[in-house]
């Protein structure tokens, strides 16, 4: 059985900016961490940083509107590498010392972004909500949607249990 999952992908302009935001945060540790040469100061290797950053950086889109919602294979090693840079983050928000760097390094970039390490975080934890979303309806939906059969009583239901789902995540209106 693959580990790769059917993710899909909210298509608002919210969602595409909370996104961007996180994959450039994301990828200027990732830069970072790779010039330092050291696989401790950012607490994680510049490889977890990069296919994290990475993987949140293919979820914003230009096309906006409930029409487009899209379908994103991911690898179970993409959402690991997502979850353990949320970790490390988190410990950079609570003042962890071993991720004084991190927050160090953030911290300018996110104050020119007008948020700061709580928002960086409550923003990666809606991509995570949206990445992580594990129900039926998922398959059922991203099943429908590639056949072309995105008015079936199956996919309709499936669209309001998916919406349901990200609304109680935070992700949508």
């Amino acid at each position: 059985m693959s580990d790769d999952r059917p993710v899909l992908l909210p298509s608002s302009v919210e969602w595409s900016e909370e996104a961007r935001l996180v994959g450039e945060a994301l990828r200027t540790v990732q830069a970072a961490a790779s010039a330092s040469g050291d696989d401790e100061r950012y607490l994680l290797p510049p490889l977890l940083w990069q296919i994290a950053a990475d993987r949140v950086e293919d979820c914003p889109t230009v096309d906006h509107g409930y029409e487009n919602l899209r379908i994103m294979v991911v690898p179970e090693y993409d959402l690991r590498a997502v979850r353990d840079c949320h970790g490390a983050l988190v410990r950079a928000r609570d003042g962890d010392v071993e991720a004084a760097r991190l927050a160090d390094l953030l911290s300018r970039y996110l104050h020119a972004c007008d948020t700061d390490l709580h928002g960086l975080v409550a923003r990666l934890e809606h991509v995570l909500a949206v990445l992580c979303l594990g129900i039926a309806a998922v398959r059922t939906l991203a099943t429908h949607l590639a056949l072309k059969q995105g008015d079936a009583p199956e996919a309709v239901h499936a669209v309001t249990e998916v919406l349901t789902a990200w609304r109680k995540a935070g992700v949508a209106p």
